[in-house]
């Protein structure tokens, strides 16, 4: 793969990989030099985007992991450093929208799966990288957040506070990750044209027409879009931003 080659040589821990914007930011830490360890519950699509990857000359390992399951995340966190002999980056990117429910009607297993992936899975992740980051006193760690850490909508209760969580999680990640070397960030997408945005709007069609209307840039994002700030803060070029969520809406939370 060719590119600017900002991880050349590094080894990044991409989970949620399976697809949209994992899949768009493993292929691009890939095309700039990053041996990439690709995390995903779905076995076959994590096996998708390793060979899109090989494809194109780049390298990556693929696992199949369950984020919500401490062993499983510490399982696989170890097995990237026996592969590699460690890790330089990651972007924790695994989650789940959850269904639209409003709050006297929500199931409190929707809401414990909803925060067990979106939130206990982000920590499972980034306290077994900052373990494995720690001894070398460096590295980037960046976390999936989204506009609903600062806005809602009906039947999000779930998804809405799990989005919170990530913020106040990555200011605290980032305070004490700091004292090793470690920086910690977040970025937080708008509407990006992705399958589960897709699934959640009914259709493709319908997404896209609602961003068009209600989003000042009047379109989806597409996932590499998201991709490019999230190689960025996790880059040497991010040196110094520690603890920031990285707002990627197209200007919807301005409204």
């Amino acid at each position: 793969m060719s590119g600017q080659a900002r991880f050349s040589d590094k080894v990044v821990v991409v989970s949620g990989a399976g697809a949209g914007i994992g899949r768009a930011a493993a292929v691009g830490f890939a095309r700039e030099g990053a041996a990439v360890a690709l995390l995903d519950i779905n076995g076959p699509a994590v096996q998708e985007t390793k060979a899109e990857i090989e494809r194109a000359g780049g390298r990556a390992s693929a696992f199949s992991v369950d984020v919500s399951s401490e062993a499983a995340v510490e399982a696989a966190i170890n097995a990237v450093v026996k592969q590699y002999g460690r890790i330089d980056c990651a972007f924790n990117n695994a989650g789940i929208r959850g269904a639209r429910v409003d709050i006297v009607d929500m199931p409190t297993d929707e809401w414990r799966r909803v925060m067990d992936l979106n939130v206990t899975g982000v920590f499972l992740a980034a306290r077994a990288e900052m373990r494995a980051m720690r001894s070398r006193k460096c590295g980037s760690i960046v976390n999936i957040a989204s506009i609903f850490g600062s806005v809602t909508a009906p039947g999000a209760a779930h998804y809405t506070a799990s989005k919170h969580a990530i913020i106040g999680l990555t200011k605290t990640l980032a305070l004490e990750a700091i004292r090793d070397g470690i920086r910690v960030n977040a970025v937080a997408p708008g509407g990006v044209d992705t399958p589960l945005m897709a699934a959640l709007e009914g259709s493709r069609e319908a997404a896209e027409a609602r961003y068009k209307a209600s989003c000042p840039i009047g379109r989806l994002a597409r996932p590499e879009e998201i991709a490019e700030s999230v190689t960025w803060l996790a880059s040497d070029a991010a040196s110094f931003v520690v603890g920031h969520t990285l707002v990627v809406d197209g200007g919807y939370t301005l409204l």
